[in-house]
């Protein structure tokens, strides 16, 4: 049997490929990081831990009250240059700038950073723009749990120490909570909840004694959503997190803010280095998206966003003035030598001169004389805001526009230790009330400012070398009044 060939045909697909497509309308740079990519990244549990993936995105020194990083530097601007939105509520501190809020990964959806050529809807920044979007909720019930946990014998101890300060040595932190996302009604709303308390417990060495101090650090993270699809053309969210934190104990990082001395440790009394700082607070969102027109579309927002800072002393700290002495001399024995009051008047504005001698010490800086705490303070730093953007499509162009309210309310109380006081005015001096009679004080600190003067041999004779003419004098005065220094 013999087939005849028939003809056969056949049709070939051949598709060009390339590689990523170039955005040619638009100039932004920066980068997009969904939780899918994040949460297995090797970096802090925080969206604050997040930022610096971007390129041009550093690390700026600055920490939070629990010591994560915070603030990053972009394109070599400072920390508090940038702008944080979350959920679309400006989360930027209203008194000093950098982030007023911080949210663990286990909330975040997306993380958008800009780093350069962003648009005017944005603005407010000479650094980055660090949106966060939180997760939502949807058709099917999704959830999980986790835990983290961290102990103090996993962290290196400190081997090298700076002149100045306390150091960090070591910590241990749990780290656990869930998060869920359920419809209410299918298609139309869905609410994502979730809740994650932070406890850490920080360890230190103090200034120059290298005493053991700790402090103990607690956030319960929270964050809610509720989600309404009104029709296929409008969406209501409602949104709300906080992450108000409270640190307990050895109060290392203060505040940000004016006229805080940093905390060292090194001092007579352990009262006048502990207390509570409040940080954190909580946020509201509500926005509408819209399709008003196939090429007309608007997003409308209301925001709050509520934070708080304050530094509370033990009460032992609170009712004694602060006393601090620029300059301290350590005995070789580990103890401080104390002042000694000449009960000479340099007159002027110098009054008594007190000073020290202690031949063989070291010179160590910024020695507190407690308990008194010193400054400590209650502020509220709050923001108001409204927005409406809208973008309308015609053709191939494309033209943005809206408006935006911003109200920012910056309470602050800042007050001293010590009892209430009133000071003498002979000269009757004005106060910045303008008036001669207000020189009653609630708390007052004091500062014992030493100029550093050394004993040498010069040409054969004992003699006090001081770094200025009037210290010079003061001395010679001292030694004049007190017939020679004690014990040379």
């Amino acid at each position: 049997v013999k087939l005849p060939l028939e003809g056969a045909a056949a049709s070939v697909d051949i598709t060009s490929t390339s590689g990523a497509t170039v955005d040619t309308a638009s100039t932004t740079t920066g980068s997009n990081i969904s939780t899918e990519q994040f949460s297995n990244f090797p970096t802090q549990r925080t969206v604050q831990g997040l930022y610096t993936i971007a390129p041009t995105v550093a690390r700026s020194g600055l920490r939070d009250s629990a010591g994560r990083d915070r603030d990053p530097s972009v394109g070599g601007s400072s920390g508090p240059e940038n702008n944080y939105i979350l959920d679309g509520v400006n989360t930027t501190d209203p008194a000093f700038g950098g982030s007023g809020a911080n949210l663990p990964f286990e909330f975040i959806q997306e993380v958008e950073i800009k780093t350069g050529a962003f648009g005017a809807e944005y603005g407010k920044a000479t650094g980055g723009i660090f949106n966060v979007i939180t997760k939502s909720g949807g058709n099917e019930i999704r959830g999980d749990a986790f835990a983290y946990f961290s102990t103090k014998s996993l962290v290196r101890e400190t081997k090298n120490f700076s002149n100045t300060g306390a150091a960090p040595n070591g910590f241990s932190e749990l780290d656990a909570g869930f998060d869920i996302g359920v419809p209410i009604m299918k298609d139309r709303h869905w609410f994502f909840g979730a809740f994650n308390p932070q406890r850490r417990k920080n360890f230190f060495l103090t200034q120059t004694f290298r005493q053991s101090a700790e402090n103990e650090v607690t956030t319960p993270f929270y964050a809610g959503k509720l989600t309404w699809a009104a029709n296929q053309n409008n969406v209501f969210t409602f949104s709300t997190f906080g992450d108000f934190t409270k640190v307990d104990g050895f109060i290392l990082g203060p505040i940000q803010g004016p006229g805080v001395v940093p905390t060292t440790g090194f001092g007579n009394n352990p009262d006048a280095f502990a207390g509570r700082l409040e940080a954190g607070g909580h946020n509201y969102a509500l926005r509408l998206n819209s399709t008003i027109t196939p090429n007309w579309i608007g997003e409308f927002n209301f925001g709050l966003h509520l934070q708080r800072a304050n530094i509370i002393p033990l009460d032992t700290g609170r009712t004694t003035p602060f006393v601090n002495n620029n300059f301290a001399i350590l005995r070789a024995d580990g103890t401080v030598a104390q002042p000694t009051q000449s009960g000479i008047n340099f007159g002027g504005t110098t009054g008594f001169v007190d000073y020290v001698h202690s031949p063989g010490g070291s010179l160590q800086r910024n020695y507190q004389t407690g308990p008194g705490f010193g400054q400590f303070t209650a502020q509220d730093r709050n923001r108001w805001e409204t927005a409406a953007r809208l973008q309308n499509i015609w053709g191939r162009h494309t033209f943005k526009y809206g408006f935006e309210f911003v109200r920012n309310d910056y309470s602050i109380d800042d007050r001293r230790s010590g009892e209430n006081r009133t000071f003498p005015n002979p000269l009757g001096l004005l106060s910045e009330a303008n008036d001669p009679t207000n020189n009653q004080t609630q708390g007052y600190q004091v500062t014992n400012n030493f100029a550093v003067c050394t004993t040498r041999t010069i040409s054969g004779q004992a003699t006090v070398v001081c770094p200025s003419a009037a210290a010079t004098g003061r001395a010679a005065l001292i030694a004049t009044g007190a017939n020679g220094f004690p014990g040379g």
